[in-house]
């Protein structure tokens, strides 16, 4: 542990130990009683645990105040399990929009870790933490992220600035055995898709991905209501069947929408209006995709790619309604070709099933042909 890390338990400790003289409890109160312990803005922590977001890391339990929360469709992340939780400072709200980002207020930390179950048919038998990212709100204007990743006994997290590859087995859903040099990114990596310095932000902040429900120990509830029984937002949000939501990507709704929350979620960071691909007018975030409301081209219908160089896989359209086998887009999120891949970062398997939902999306399209 740092020296800064060390000074910080220390001061917190000696904060805990106060509290607990007074309340006559000594023995029951521990620092993670009295939540995280943000690090000076620039200065990250060596290792996970000193920034006390966990009551318990290796068991994924949070601290006082830390609130795990879920998203409807989440980003692939070569089949990883992970577990996502914010943390707000006290007395701070967060801006609600119902179609855009939140706003979170300085201080916020959002935190996510990723994992590997021994066997995804039975989560019991245990799994392989492999990293932890944190979002820190440091300052109006920056959002610095931190990596930390998991030594092999599953006791601690160090930070990881250059990034690392984890050799990773598990048995996935159907009971075959998958491997995976799974890669913890380079920190600046984590800028292509959350935006450069001084538009980094959160992807899934949104209305649509958080209007669904979690247990938080009393039974399912609305995550969007629990944050507001909280006193979180700054304003009382709509009632849940008024706001944006998205469709579970593989649920039972059309697949139509079923697509496009897979590309809000997967593609729309960087194929959106303030996304590194704007310039390519090849948009794909909710909004753009209706097929009632939006205009086909915006989302590649009958459009030549205006920027894929060779990265076609020798097709013409980037989607021809009603066939997909002629379409770019299944083409190229079902390549690890690095000159054809997409997305181009944050994976080293294909989704196959993710590559059968676009195909599903297109060919429920009206047949149409493109000149």
């Amino acid at each position: 542990m740092s020296r800064r890390s060390t000074r910080a338990l220390r001061a917190l400790s000696a904060c805990a130990l106060v509290l607990a003289a007074c309340s006559g409890t000594p023995e029951t109160l521990s620092p993670m009683d009295v939540g995280p312990t943000p690090a000076p803005a620039g200065m990250p922590y060596d290792a996970l645990d000193a920034w006390h977001l966990f009551a318990d890391g290796p068991g994924q339990k949070p601290a006082t105040g830390v609130i795990p929360y879920d998203v409807i469709a989440p980003l692939f992340s070569d089949y990883t399990t992970k577990y996502r939780f914010l943390w707000v400072p006290p007395g701070k709200k967060i801006t609600w929009h119902d179609t855009d980002r939140w706003d979170f207020p300085v201080g916020t930390i959002l935190v996510k870790t990723f994992a590997y179950l021994v066997d995804a048919r039975d989560p019991k038998k245990g799994q392989r933490l492999l990293e932890t990212r944190l979002l820190v709100h440091e300052s109006a204007t920056t959002w610095a992220p931190h990596t930390y990743e998991w030594d092999a006994a599953q006791k601690t997290a160090v930070r990881k600035v250059a990034g690392d590859t984890i050799d990773a087995t598990w048995i996935d859903a159907t009971g075959a055995t998958r491997t995976n040099a799974y890669g913890v990114p380079n920190t600046n990596v984590c800028k292509e898709c959350h935006g450069k310095t001084g538009l980094t932000g959160s992807l899934g902040g949104r209305t649509r991905q958080w209007n669904r429900t979690l247990d938080y120990g009393k039974g399912a509830e609305n995550q969007i209501d629990h944050l507001e029984a909280l006193g979180l937002f700054d304003v009382t949000p709509p009632p849940a069947s008024a706001r944006e939501t998205l469709a579970d990507p593989f649920g039972s709704a059309s697949a139509s929408d079923r697509g496009r929350s897979y590309l809000d979620a997967n593609c729309s960071h960087c194929h959106g209006v303030v996304g590194l691909a704007k310039g390519t007018a090849f948009w794909l975030d909710w909004a753009h995709t209706d097929p009632v409301k939006g205009n086909p081209t915006d989302f590649g219908v009958c459009k030549v790619p205006a920027s894929a160089g060779g990265a076609t896989c020798g097709l013409g359209f980037d989607v021809v309604p009603g066939h997909s086998d002629q379409s770019i887009v299944p083409c190229r999120t079902d390549s690890l070709d690095n000159k054809i891949s997409m997305p181009p970062v944050g994976h080293h398997l294909i989704h196959e099933e993710g590559v059968a939902l676009l195909k599903a999306w297109i060919d429920a399209m009206p047949e149409a042909k493109c000149q």
